[in-house]
């Protein structure tokens, strides 16, 4: 297969406790990397990108995001989640038509992929499964060059008014959707109910037992808010963590979104069963949620990823903003500069993310063996000169717009911040006009 060297730039591979490389390379053949090292490259390739100025990383993996809901960006700002779903954002989605969600998951792709982030995980869910708009998504994201897992999640109890199927609808459709897509490619499929207090705990036995019939991850919003809790202990009289411990959803493959509110019990059950949490300061800051409690969840020994949450819960896809704020939220409400570090964060935007969805043995650092997904930033701006710090300029300083060249599974996506999988000026134009009709119907 052809061989691909980056050279040039300085290599900061996230693992753990090892030096930037400076300058550094990365050698790839294919898909996979063969090579990774200081100073000059052990020989010649097929072809090289310079990365003089720049830093080189693993690519991004956003473990929690609603591309769904890309339309909804900047409607009801300033709400609680509650509120802000089913005043805007619900009645939007309702509005939409299946080609919607395939502009939706491109448009998301677009933004994800020049803000270097490689992986996502799309928390996918919609009024319309009847017309088989996971299947449309799904493809969506395939096409975009993405490394994607759609976690298709749905209600069997209570959601909106649109948002429920039956337990058998449920797993019905997600067997056919998880049967389309191999567990080893690029775009992946998972599952989970949608809200905690929207689902039977026979559905969430359903999605357990889906889970270990046909091997796929699920992914489940977990205490974002107290009245996850409450309306759980209504339900179950357990906790939401409890509730998810009583049912089995708990486990290395079961992705807990959020935990806000926990306690110390919740903590011990989650690390007891070996969890990854999932960390979204920005929404959280943004819809009031709450301060999840990560140095907590660190000395538990739980596994750590971080995400950007929607585009409509954020307003952004911008993991550099996203591990900025996941160190300094634990700065200001702990008075402890050194709670939570660059090197912390950096290592749960790449590595962390993998591990989370399963790849954290091939996935997530640049070193022989692992897939080649990689971002070139460009040092050479004003906001980051001088750069003294390599790790310290990638995490407080640099930003999406800062990204220049990407790369996932050894194909060159972005080059010189120009995407080459889809048009994006299409892309941006059909969705912004669908949108401004999908919202003028409500």
């Amino acid at each position: 297969m052809p061989t691909l060297l980056v050279r040039g730039g300085t290599v900061l591979t996230a693992e753990q406790g090892r030096p930037p490389l400076e300058p550094g390379w990365v050698l790839i053949d294919g898909n996979t990397i063969v090579g990774v090292g200081e100073g000059e490259p052990d020989g010649p390739a097929d072809q090289v990108i310079d990365a003089t100025g720049m830093l080189v990383t693993p690519g991004f993996v956003n473990a929690h995001t609603h591309l769904c809901m890309i339309y909804g960006r900047t409607l009801g700002a300033d709400r609680d989640l509650l509120s802000w779903l089913s005043d805007w954002q619900v009645p939007l989605m309702r509005a939409l038509e299946p080609r919607d969600y395939a502009l939706s998951m491109e448009l998301g792709a677009v933004e994800n992929l020049k803000a270097g982030n490689t992986t996502i995980c799309e928390v996918f869910f919609s009024p319309h499964y009847e017309r088989e708009v996971d299947q449309l998504a799904a493809r969506a994201l395939d096409r975009s060059g993405l490394r994607s897992v759609l976690f298709r999640c749905s209600n069997d109890v209570t959601f909106f008014d649109g948002f429920v199927e039956s337990r058998s609808e449920v797993v019905a459709r997600t067997e056919k959707l998880i049967e389309a897509w191999p567990l080893d490619g690029r775009t992946r499929v998972g599952a989970g109910p949608l809200v905690p207090w929207g689902s039977s705990e026979a559905s969430f036995r359903d999605a357990v037992e889906l889970s270990a019939t046909y091997g796929v991850q699920l992914h489940l919003h977990t205490a974002e808010t107290p009245e996850y809790n409450d309306l759980v202990r209504e339900n179950t009289g357990f906790s939401n963590v409890e509730m998810l411990a009583h049912v089995g959803a708990l486990g290395p493959g079961v992705m807990l979104n959020h935990c806000v509110h926990l306690s110390e019990r919740d903590i011990q059950l989650i690390a007891e069963a070996g969890s990854p949490v999932i960390h979204d300061p920005t929404s959280n800051m943004l819809l009031a949620s709450g301060v999840a409690p990560l140095p907590k969840l660190r000395e538990a020994g739980i596994p750590l990823g971080l995400a950007c949450d929607g585009p409509a819960c954020n307003n952004g896809q911008d993991m550099f903003e996203t591990m900025k704020y996941a160190a300094l939220l634990q700065k200001a409400v702990t008075r402890q500069p050194g709670v939570v570090v660059a090197e912390e964060v950096f290592r749960m935007a790449t590595h962390g993310g993998a591990r989370a969805i399963g790849l954290g043995d091939r996935l997530g650092q640049l070193r022989p063996g692992y897939l080649a997904d990689l971002v070139l930033t460009d040092l050479r701006a004003p906001h980051l000169t001088p750069a003294h710090d390599p790790l310290v300029a990638l995490v407080y300083s640099a930003r999406a717009a800062d990204v220049h060249t990407v790369l996932v599974d050894g194909r060159v996506v972005v080059r010189n911040r120009v995407l080459t999988t889809l048009d994006e000026e299409r892309v941006v134009r059909e969705a912004g006009d669908r949108a401004r009709r999908a919202r003028a119907t409500l």
